[in-house]
């Protein structure tokens, strides 16, 4: 039995981009979020972030279910 490293590390750096990428885009919708009175542009910037962050968990969603 051996240990395919290449593909160990390659999923490695993916879930660790993945989540960085998660948390941050999150993290920028809430912000936006609380200060959505302040300008429409803040609006827009927390609804892309959480579509964004779906769009994420979707593709994970599917990656799982059907690879």
């Amino acid at each position: 039995m051996t240990i395919n490293w290449g593909g160990l590390g390659t999923v490695f750096v993916v879930a660790i981009v993945a989540s960085v990428l998660f948390v941050g885009l999150f993290s920028v919708g809430i912000n936006s979020w609380t200060k959505r009175g302040e300008a429409a542009l803040n609006n827009v910037v927390a609804i892309g972030c959480f579509v964004l962050c779906a769009a994420i968990v979707g593709y994970g969603l599917y990656a799982i279910a059907f690879r």
